[in-house]
Order: C-alpha cells, then sequence, then structure tokens
C-alpha cells in the first residue's frame, strides 16, 4: 500500500478549515487575549496582519507534512484492526499533547494563562488529528 496523497493534501485543507474556526469563531477572543493582542497598538496589529498569509502558507506545509507522516503510521501500523482515528488520537496524546503542554508550562505567562493557552491549542490539534484519522481511513 502506499500513501495517498491526495487525501493527505485533504487532510492539510481540513486542518487550515479547523483552524480558521477554531481560532475565529470558536476561541479567537481566547486565544487573542492568552497571546497578548488585546493590549497592541494599531500599528502592532496591523503589522501583524501583513505577514499573516506567509504565516498560512507556512502552517498549510506543517499540516502536510503532519498529515503524510499520521498517513505512514496508519500505512504501516502493525496491527491492521486498531483504526485510524485511534492512531491519530494515540499520536496526538502521545507528541502533540506533551509538546504543547510543555510549551504552556515554559511560556512565562501566569499559570491561569499559560493552561488556557494550552488547553485552546491541545484542543484544536486533538479536533485536527481526529478529521486527519476520519479523512485517511475513509479515503485510502
Amino acid at each position: 500500500m502506499t500513501i495517498n496523497y491526495l487525501a493527505v493534501l485533504v487532510c492539510a485543507v481540513a486542518s487550515m478549515v479547523v483552524g480558521f474556526v477554531w481560532y475565529g469563531p470558536l476561541f479567537g477572543k481566547a486565544y487573542m487575549q492568552v497571546m497578548g493582542a488585546d493590549s497592541m497598538t494599531p500599528e502592532q496589529k496591523e503589522a501583524m496582519k501583513k505577514g499573516m498569509w506567509g504565516m498560512y502558507f507556512v502552517q498549510f506545509v506543517l499540516s502536510f507534512i503532519t498529515a503524510g507522516v499520521l498517513a505512514y503510521y496508519i500505512l504501516n501500523w502493525a496491527d491492521p484492526s486498531v483504526g485510524a482515528v485511534a492512531i491519530a488520537i494515540c499520536t496526538w496524546f502521545g507528541f502533540v499533547m506533551t509538546t504543547t503542554a510543555g510549551a504552556s508550562l515554559w511560556s512565562g505567562k501566569p499559570k491561569k494563562m499559560a493552561w488556557k493557552m494550552f488547553f485552546i491549542s491541545a484542543g484544536a490539534q486533538l479536533v485536527t488529528f481526529i478529521v486527519f484519522g476520519i479523512i485517511l481511513s475513509l479515503w485510502k
């Protein structure tokens, strides 16, 4: 079996959709508060907006890589009875959740803000990994 790169591409697009919804209407205000954007000057906000398309592109590439590696794990998992979503959740739990927690822990933010940042960021990644698992399991 080989990796379905079209499915990986769809995963990367789905990741961007999850991110837009998660960091927009769902948790956008809370995340911007945690990141300190509410205390930015209008000039700083404008400068941040100018660089967003480049950041979106880099995030898309990172999501494509993540989905490709996850597709590889799913294809080469020793026990085929384990579902793609379970593999995605285990991968998130073992790697993403732990590194996101560490980054939040050492962020220098007050504990309450650090945990808020963790739950928003890790939650978005969990939803993204579940979506990846669903797409990769249905589109082999």
